[in-house]
């Protein structure tokens, strides 16, 4: 019944019933009711499911067919801008930003760059499964050097954020 397949859908988008309502804009109750099959979604609930979480409607309605829809590139990139414009992450907005300004012969470039990043990478994984250790960090390039630097940084920040909320928890 449908109400299984809502659940279905919400235990594997991993949220609870009211996490699963806030983003229908439905209560916790009206949720359970419908998981139950006490209460038959309306049209515009159905529809909403559908477009949340790319599911077929077909497959929630009858249970027939697969049930998530295969997105086209131009509904994941419409996503993934509607996800960065309401997250304050000012490097992917301006990522965006000059991703779309870009002539059309740049997108060449833009596709070889990312071919050597990822080449390098599957690169250095290898040679790192392969290779022992470095004896130390001077045996490090810079950049290499530098990543670790950053990485040590986030961890210390990290660790400082988790103090101070821990030390407000204990002050409460």
């Amino acid at each position: 019944m449908i109400g299984e397949r809502i659940k279905e859908i919400r235990v594997s988008a991993g949220l609870n019933q009211i996490d699963f309502g806030k983003r229908l804009s439905l209560s916790q109750s009206a949720v359970a009711n419908y998981e139950k099959n006490v209460r038959v979604p309306l049209d515009a609930v159905i529809a909403s499911i559908c477009k949340e979480f790319n599911v077929s409607e077909e497959w929630l309605r009858t249970g027939d067919g697969d049930p998530y829809t295969k997105k086209s590139r131009s509904d994941e990139i419409r996503e993934y801008v509607d996800r960065i414009q309401g997250v304050n992450d000012t490097f992917k907005a301006q990522f965006a930003v000059a991703l779309a300004a870009l002539e059309e012969e740049d997108w060449k470039i833009i596709l070889d760059v990312v071919n050597d990043i990822k080449n390098r990478s599957m690169a250095e994984k290898k040679r790192a499964v392969s290779a022992p250790a470095p004896a130390a960090i001077a045996d490090l390039t810079p950049e290499e050097q530098e990543l670790i630097r950053q990485h040590r940084e986030k961890k210390r920040l990290a660790a400082e954020s988790e103090d101070s909320s821990s030390g407000k928890r204990d002050m409460a």
